[in-house]
């Protein structure tokens, strides 16, 4: 099993040759034929659109006949082709149904619609559709400020507002989100029918036709065979003899997912999430908890039901079938916090919380080499590894050792400042940094690692998991000491990363603070405050940086780090919070704790502070 594992761990998990060179040329030549199609859309520029996709969908059939198939850059292009193809007929077919007479005809009022008038039924037809693709993020919580919990809630949208309007399809960020491919994150991407019958729904003005706006939809909705409505994870309680993430998930994610993943998963069975797993596939659901002889999945890997899984593969041993079925016959109940995320992603993470400094570090140093191939194909960086960090960048050798010695420097100012522990790593596993020359190699990173575009006055930024941790910078070029701020910035995000559930407007308004106070000679300091002064002058307030998720523009950065200087002037108190969350104390509760109030109490009074001064 142990074996197993690492293999998973460097492999991914997937079988499938590493994409060339020349082929991930191709790859970012279809994604930026891709980048702009949603943009086209919206203008109604549909010959244009169509023009682009078909170029995107001629690399991508080209490489699709490769040993490319299978790469995972290539699987999410796929993605994006079939939903924007999606998009695009949903589009057509309702214009030929909505074709507008010559002659204008005389406005009429409108008449009031009875939910048997409507043509699309939300709570028959719609909501089982967010049920099914959306429930676990959206339903039961709600992540990115988006919540369907209620049709009420369904209609304010998100921290970022309306997602759809009614009577337009085309133009609603509902719409050209799930047509993207970038949502349902997790999961199998929305069919044609689906689509269409949200378009229409929509089209049709959106009406509701359940008992009220404001009850919870789950209890009214009638849930659908094959969605999540009928099989809810339940969660383990840490006594099961079998644990799935710890013991099963390994085994699908390197036997089974090879053929019952992307877009058309083998017998529409998707095993790449737990929310796969219980929403079944065309034979019906996969596991019947408490029931190992009667469920499915058993009967497949026994070969009592039809063709042995997996398919043209060794069985499995008789040990691992039978922790299958031990782990059915306790309930079949998930280890693991979200069951839609990825198992593949579970199986890292939980693997790597598990592992010593020494181990993670080594596991690092590899993903460090992975990431950068997929960023920069044809670019051999130079690799320098100091105690605390592992350092890859294209600038020339001396100016990667100016750095790797700067670094060294900075992360030490950092954690003294943070009173991290002498005795203790600084960062668990160690912080990897890519170095960059250009702007286009920076915003190249966010587009093929992070598959984002990265605001374009950034110039350094970091991202954290238990399995990998990194920040990526952009090198002034006249003076390399001019990378300090930013080495002490990303130090600093990685190491209050590592304490504990914090959120992002926190780290990044903590970690500029930080950041200056290591380097305060540094301009950048001052032009943060005064893009915080002028975001405040026009209207902006805290919200925008409070409800800004995982990404904050510039000027709520700027407001962050403004706002955090005040916070952070108690120190004692920030310390303080900080040893709270490295317990699992929940972070709004440990602020109201050290600071008398909640953030967005606090934050107000800054902002009120703030417009008395500027007057």
């Amino acid at each position: 099993m142990v074996a197993g594992l690492s293999l998973i761990l460097m492999c991914g998990g997937q079988a499938f040759a590493a994409a060339t060179p020349a082929q991930k040329r191709q790859m970012a030549d279809a994604e930026r034929s891709l980048k702009d199609l949603p943009s086209l859309f919206r203008a109604k520029k549909l010959e244009e659109f169509s023009e682009r996709l078909a170029e995107a969908q001629t690399l991508i059939s080209d490489l699709a006949s490769t040993d490319a198939k299978g790469d995972p850059g290539l699987v999410v292009l796929e993605r994006k082709v079939a939903a924007a193809q999606r998009l695009l007929e949903a589009f057509s077919e309702n214009e030929t149904k909505t074709a507008k007479p010559t002659r204008r005809p005389k406005p009429k009022k409108p008449a009031v619609t009875k939910p048997t008038e409507m043509g699309v039924s939300f709570m028959k037809e719609v909501f089982p559709i967010f049920s099914a693709k959306c429930g676990n993020c959206h339903i039961r919580s709600a992540k990115g400020g988006f919540s369907v919990a209620t049709f009420a809630d369904l209609k304010k949208g998100s921290d970022a507002g309306t997602v759809f309007f009614p009577g337009k399809a085309q133009g609603s960020r509902l719409m050209e989100v799930l047509a993207s491919g970038d949502m349902p994150r997790g999961g199998a991407p929305l069919s044609d029918a689906e689509m269409t019958t949200l378009a229409k729904w929509i089209d049709a003005g959106a009406k509701f036709d359940g008992p009220s706006e404001t009850a919870p939809l789950a209890a009214a909705g009638t849930p659908t065979p094959g969605t999540p409505g009928m099989l809810q994870a339940v969660r383990a309680s840490g006594n099961e003899s079998v644990q799935f993430i710890r013991d099963l998930a390994p085994v699908v994610v390197s036997q089974c997912v090879q053929c019952h993943a992307g877009m058309q998963p083998a017998g529409r069975l998707n095993l790449t999430s737990f929310s796969g797993l219980l929403r079944g596939g065309d034979s019906g659901p996969a596991i019947m908890p408490g029931k190992p002889k009667d469920s499915l999945l058993i009967k497949k890997l026994r070969g009592t039901a039809g063709d042995r899984m997996p398919l043209r593969k060794d069985p499995l041993s008789e040990d691992v079938i039978k922790q299958f079925e031990q782990w059915i016959a306790d309930g079949a109940k998930l280890d693991w916090g979200n069951p839609a995320d990825s198992l593949d992603w579970a199986v890292r993470t939980m693997t790597a919380s598990k592992m010593t400094h020494e181990e993670l570090a080594v596991m690092r140093s590899g993903l460090a080499d992975k990431t950068w191939r997929l960023a920069n194909p044809d670019v051999e960086p130079v690799k320098i590894e100091g105690d605390q960090f592992i350092l890859l960048g294209n600038l020339s050798s001396v100016q990667m050792t100016e750095i790797a010695e700067l670094a060294k420097a900075e992360q030490a100012k950092v954690a003294k400042l943070v009173q991290a522990p002498d005795d203790q790593p600084f960062v668990k596993g160690k912080v990897t940094l890519f170095a960059l020359r250009r702007h286009f190699d920076y915003t190249e990173f966010g587009m093929m690692v992070e598959k984002r575009e990265l605001p374009h006055d950034w110039r350094a930024h970091s991202r954290y998991s238990i399995v990998d941790c990194y920040g990526c910078l952009l090198v002034p070029q006249d003076d390399q000491k001019e990378a300090a701020l930013l080495l002490a910035q990303v130090f600093a995000s990685a190491y209050l990363d590592n304490q504990g559930q914090l959120p992002r407007w926190f780290i990044d308004g903590a970690s500029r603070v930080i950041a200056a106070r290591a380097e305060p000679r540094d301009p950048l300091g001052k032009l943060w405050q005064e893009q915080a002064k002028t975001a405040l002058s026009d209207g902006r307030g805290p919200d925008e940086f409070l409800k800004a998720g995982e990404t904050l523009s510039s000027e709520a950065q700027a407001m962050s780090y403004d706002f955090m200087k005040n916070v952070m002037s108690k120190s004692a108190k920030f310390t303080a919070l900080l040893a709270d969350t490295r317990k699992g104390v929940a972070f709004d509760a440990a602020f109201a704790k050290h600071f008398g109030a909640a953030p967005a109490a606090l934050a107000e009074l800054w902002a009120k502070s703030a417009a008395t001064r500027r007057k």
